[in-house]
């Protein structure tokens, strides 16, 4: 999905920048937590951010991860008052946060940037009922085949191999990003591996069969152009 500061000019982008208050974050700092008060919307300049729910004792489902001039937050600051998940830094981050009474003024006064805000987030609100229709109607193994194909749209290169992913991934991060074990993951992937269906060189995977997970999560039927993590 197209990151919202992208989608502006650079007039509108510099508005909102000079109107926000700049903040630092290391990697691993929580932003803000599920239930405290939306009181800002944050724009990312560097860095990368992931949105999270906690569903049990050592178990997060991820929304979404979104990185430089992007922005989050925004369920809470349009959709109610207060924060619908939790927002930590995946690596030192440069943000800038502008608060509400501003960025309504903002959007009040200036109807493109806010035609932009409203597709930013009917994007965002479509990519994430995907998400969670992947996670809940297909099981744990729609589940792991929804990470690994949303890295391949993301990272993917075609090869005559298969689609190679160009990104390191860790069973531990693809356990966060669906709210299973990593027991459960390392099984599926395991089968798969026997199974041919994919092959990795340590943490970078190759999907030797890319139709087995589009059949398994019937990706054919689904509408939704922006299917990345």
């Amino acid at each position: 999905m197209e990151p919202l500061l992208q989608r502006m000019t650079k007039e509108d982008a510099h508005l909102l920048f000079t109107n926000s208050q700049k903040v630092k974050f290391i990697k691993g700092a929580t932003i803000y937590n599920e239930g405290d008060s939306a009181d800002y919307l944050y724009f990312i300049h560097t860095g990368e951010i992931r949105l999270f729910k906690r569903t049990g004792p050592n178990k997060e489902l991820t929304i979404f991860t979104r990185g430089e001039d992007d922005a989050f937050g925004e369920i809470g600051v349009f959709s109610g008052l207060k924060y619908s998940n939790t927002a930590e830094t995946v690596t030192d981050s440069v943000l800038y946060r502008i608060d509400n009474q501003t960025l309504e003024n903002i959007l009040t006064d200036n109807g493109g940037i806010g035609l932009h805000f409203t597709r930013w987030v009917a994007e965002s609100l479509e990519a994430s009922k995907a998400k969670i229709r992947d996670y809940i109607a297909f099981g744990s193994e729609g589940a792991v085949a929804s990470v690994f194909i949303r890295y391949s749209n993301m990272y993917g290169v075609v090869t005559t191999e298969g689609v190679r992913i160009t990104e390191p991934i860790m069973i531990q991060d693809i356990s966060k990003h669906i709210g299973i074990s990593r027991e459960t993951v390392s099984r599926i992937v395991n089968k798969w591996k026997e199974r041919g269906i994919i092959d990795n060189d340590n943490k970078y995977f190759l999907l030797k069969k890319v139709d087995y997970f589009k059949q398994l999560l019937v990706c054919e039927q689904c509408g939704v152009e922006n299917c990345v993590l």
